[in-house]
Formats: C-alpha cells, sequence, structure tokens
C-alpha cells in the first residue's frame, strides 16, 4: 500500500520526484476533515490541517504549551485589560509572497468575524473583540468589549478563527482556497482518501524535520490497526480501539506512545426538559452513574473516570476538583422518592447517542449507563440514538432530554470547560441553561473570572462554578478518553511530542 500511495503522490508532482524515503512520512488516521474554512469548521482534523498550513499571531510553544512569539514577535496589554497591542516579526511572508504586514493581519480577522459561519467557531474571537486597527506597518491593536483574561490564549494557533491568511475569497467561504504562512502547504486533498502536506521554504519559523507528510483516511480503527503493524504507515494517530492499543503495546517493532489528554466524554441534560427539568432526577443519576463500570467493561481500563468537566494542568493552575459523587445507589434512591418516584412508578428518561461520531464503543458506553441507572428499581432507561448530523440539529432543538457527547477544548484554559453549556451558547450545546433559574449566579461568576488577571482568584472562581454545578447537574462527567491521546509508530520515527494540546505536531516528526 505505500508504494502504491507515495507513488501516486511523487508523480503528481514533478518537483519531488528526487524525494528519498526520509524525506515523506506516512500517517495514518480515522479521522476526516470538512470544510477548510477558518470561518466556518469546527472539528478537530481540519483545524490541524489549518494550523499546519497557517500561523496565529501567538502560539503555544510544543511540550510545554507556554505562550510564544509567532508571527507577533511581542505584545503589550494595556492596564485597564482592553488593548492589545500586537507587533509583527519583519520579514513574514505567506506562501505566495506576499508580506504578512498589519493590514494582512487585520483583514483576516476582520474578514473570519464578518462572514462568521453557522458551523465555524468564530465566536470563540468575536464575542470579544471591539475592533481591530492598523497603527503602524507592522503594528495592530485590538480593542476588547470588556476586559478577559483568557483572550491571548484565544489568540493562538490552536483556536482556528485566530489564524493569519491572505487569498481567500472576499464574502465566500474560504473551503481551501487561501495562501498561508505556515510550515506547510496542501498540495493534494482527497475526500475520505488522503491529504498531502509540502513544506513551505518561504516558512518564517524553524524548518519542518519532513518535506513531506502524507495522511491515509483508513475507514475503521481495525484498518487502521492493520495498517500500522503491517508498516503501511509510519505512524498512526486518532483513533484506536483500547483492546487495539493494549494489543500493540505488546509489539516490539512499534512505539506506542501516549499523551496527556484534555478529552473528556461526559453526559448532559437539557434543564427544561421533562423529567430532566427536576433537579432531583438529575441528582438521583449522578449518584446512580457507575464511571468504573464504563472505563473497565467497554474501554479495558484505558479510559479513567472523572468527576469533574475541568481536566488537571490547565491554566490557572488549581482550577481542577473533584466535586461530584462517587456512586451511591441509596443516595439515587432516595432522591427519586423524594422526586416522587418508586419501583411501582419508575422514572422514565431518554438516554441519547450517536452510533458512529464518537467510534464504534458508543453503544456500548449506552448499554453499561442504562444497567447502572436502572439497578435503583426506579428508573427506565429507553436508549436513542441518531447518526451525528441529525443528533446535532435535534440537540440544538432541545430535542433531548439527556444525551452523551464529548468535548477537546478550543482554547487550553478552564473556562473553556464550563462556560459552552452555562453561559456561552446554552441552546446550540443543547442544555438550554440559559433559561435555569440559577444562570444569572453562573454568567456573574464568568464575567468576574475573565476580567480576573490574578490567576489564584480566576481559579478560585472556576472551582465556585463545578460546586455550583454540581448541585445543579446540568452535566454528569463520566471520563477521560485517553484512547486519543495514544500515538503509534514504526520504531525509526522521531521527534514525537505529545502535550495537552493533543496534536501531532507533524512538523516536528522524521525517520532515521
Amino acid at each position: 500500500m505505500r508504494r502504491i500511495v507515495l507513488g501516486v503522490i511523487l508523480l503528481g508532482c514533478v518537483g519531488w520526484l528526487v524525494l528519498g524515503a526520509s524525506d515523506i512520512l506516512v500517517l495514518g488516521t480515522i479521522d476526516r476533515f470538512t470544510e477548510l474554512s477558518f470561518e466556518n469548521c469546527y472539528d478537530y482534523f481540519t483545524w490541524h490541517l489549518l494550523r499546519h498550513t497557517t500561523q496565529a499571531l501567538i502560539r503555544l510553544e510544543p511540550g510545554t504549551c507556554e505562550l510564544v512569539p509567532s508571527i507577533a514577535e511581542s505584545w503589550e496589554v494595556s492596564d485597564d485589560g482592553l488593548v492589545y497591542t500586537f507587533h509583527i516579526r519583519p520579514g513574514v511572508v505567506f506562501w505566495d509572497g506576499t508580506p504578512c504586514d498589519a493590514k494582512a493581519v487585520k483583514w483576516a480577522l476582520d474578514r473570519t468575524i464578518r462572514l462568521n459561519g453557522p458551523e465555524g467557531g468564530v465566536f470563540l474571537i468575536a464575542d470579544v473583540i471591539k475592533g481591530i486597527e492598523v497603527v503602524g506597518d507592522l503594528t495592530v491593536r485590538i480593542t476588547l468589549k470588556y476586559p478577559d483574561a483568557t483572550f491571548l490564549i484565544r489568540m493562538t494557533d490552536n483556536v482556528i478563527p485566530s489564524l493569519i491568511y491572505a487569498g481567500a475569497p472576499e464574502n465566500e467561504f474560504c473551503r481551501g482556497r487561501y495562501v498561508g504562512t505556515g510550515p506547510y502547504r496542501i498540495v493534494e486533498l482527497v475526500p475520505d482518501e488522503r491529504v498531502v502536506l509540502e513544506a513551505v521554504p518561504t516558512y518564517f519559523g524553524p524548518a519542518p524535520r519532513t518535506k513531506r507528510i502524507v495522511w491515509v483516511i483508513y475507514g475503521s480503527e481495525a484498518a487502521l490497526r492493520a495498517a500500522v503493524e503491517a508498516g503501511d504507515v509510519d505512524a498512526a494517530f486518532r483513533t484506536f480501539n483500547p483492546i487495539d492499543i493494549i494489543d500493540l503495546q505488546k509489539n516490539p517493532n512499534l512505539q506506542v506512545v501516549r499523551g496527556p489528554s484534555v478529552s473528556i466524554r461526559y453526559m448532559l441534560f437539557n434543564v427544561t426538559q421533562p423529567p430532566v427539568d427536576n433537579v432531583l432526577v438529575r441528582q438521583a443519576i449522578a449518584y446512580a452513574v457507575n464511571r468504573d463500570a464504563i472505563c473497565q467493561q467497554v474501554f479495558s481500563g484505558l479510559n479513567t473516570p472523572i468527576y469533574t468537566m475541568v481536566p488537571e494542568g490547565l491554566p490557572p493552575a488549581g482550577s481542577s476538583i473533584p466535586v461530584f459523587p462517587k456512586r451511591d445507589l441509596a443516595k439515587a434512591r432516595a432522591l427519586l422518592a423524594q422526586a416522587g418516584y418508586s419501583e411501582a412508578n419508575p422514572l422514565v428518561v431518554n438516554l441519547w447517542y450517536t452510533p458512529t461520531h464518537y467510534g464504534t464503543t458508543e453503544a456500548d458506553v449506552a448499554a453499561v449507563l442504562k444497567q447502572a441507572i436502572e439497578e435503583t428499581g426506579m428508573v427506565k432507561v429507553n436508549i436513542q440514538s441518531l447518526e451525528w448530523a441529525a443528533y446535532l440539529k435535534q440537540m440544538s432543538a432541545g430535542g433531548f432530554d439527556m444525551y452523551l457527547l464529548g468535548w477537546y477544548p478550543d482554547y487550553l484554559e478552564a473556562s473553556n470547560f464550563l462556560a459552552p453549556w452555562t453561559t456561552e451558547s446554552p441552546e446550540s450545546m443543547g442544555t438550554y441553561f440559559n433559561r435555569h433559574p440559577n444562570y444569572p449566579a453562573y454568567r456573574q461568576i464568568m464575567q468576574k473570572a475573565y476580567g480576573t488577571i490574578d490567576e489564584k482568584v480566576r481559579a478560585g472562581l472556576y472551582q465556585a462554578i463545578q460546586i455550583l454545578s454540581a448541585y445543579d447537574v446540568p452535566w454528569i462527567p463520566l471520563w477521560a478518553n485517553n484512547q486519543q491521546a495514544f500515538f503509534v509508530a514504526q520504531k525509526n520515527v522521531k521527534g514525537i511530542v505529545l502535550d495537552i494540546t493533543m496534536e501531532a505536531h507533524i512538523e516536528l516528526l522524521y525517520k532515521e
């Protein structure tokens, strides 16, 4: 398979016919890209491709996630936290030689915010930005609507609407039509088959270690495992079945590297939808779920239980605290009785899941949850499923009472694991928490946190939201999705750097 893929790719680009084996790295995945538009995409693999083909004003240093210069070589923040002045690095050019100056930066950000597609994450920067000004050939000033201590993290290459590009249509979504400043450009894009990336010689940063990256897209976890075992790919990332990871760890010919995981799985409630509009019902279910059974029976112990939505290790330090209770069926039964339910009059509730978007294990997860909750003897759980597109539509329309979702962060700060379902977009996320009587309290705490520079104080405010959530139960944290953090490679692959971004950092990979 490797010979066929590389043959097609080499013949397609005459200028690269002299490439040696060490100049090409073949990677495997089961992920898919969607629309290559900065203003209208919101999925991991598309964001991966965009962030490796162009850059933001600042970036996260691989391995440390420290904020470091990128297109901007320095920046200042006004005393009131409202004005950010970025100084553009001299000499940065787009692939086509166009200078990346202050005007180009303003054009890209303004365009992304203006077009603001319905499938994108533009709100991550648009909601806080009041205006963008060019104040010199290489100086851009961004004024905020209100102080936001997370703003610099939002302006990194980890957040796709923050990326700077040129050459896109003025009033249409990019759909791959853009010129970037990144270490790679896309030279071939075949949906559901492959993506080919080529190193850019004008990149202002350190040159990528490998000249050509080929992502081969597989149709299943089993096919991905077979490819890496056969040596058809040099490395594979996202995502293997748990049992495959365990087996591959025993293979002496492979490296199986686990990075940190900030990917979480959880159950949500529409707090306006009977019967889960009753807080006693939600609290009872929180006591009834069996995280250990899910992690052991479905994921062979690779994934681990969590008791808060905020993963450990995110800034600000100390934000994460375990606030949800361990399993207690007696407590669950007492709460159900208080809500008016009994064995003779059981609670009837739906549990919704989507069967393929999160892999092939989702039906098993739903079955374990159903069994655990029904062990109270006072609940009847009806399992329902929809494919992803219909799932999203019904979720945002308020059509679910209790449902499963997963989260990979938009930006690496604790608020991004709290705000989306409570204070930012609770209707589109299906919780309708903006209609909950305690919504104003959450919003007040979150706004106070955004305006707080002191990280210790901000961490305490995030802790307060977590504590409140354990009472109101708009969600139930279930497990850390560790299996998405495993990188499997042949022995000669070097430069593997895994960190809490859960990125592959392909510009650092190479073969010996």
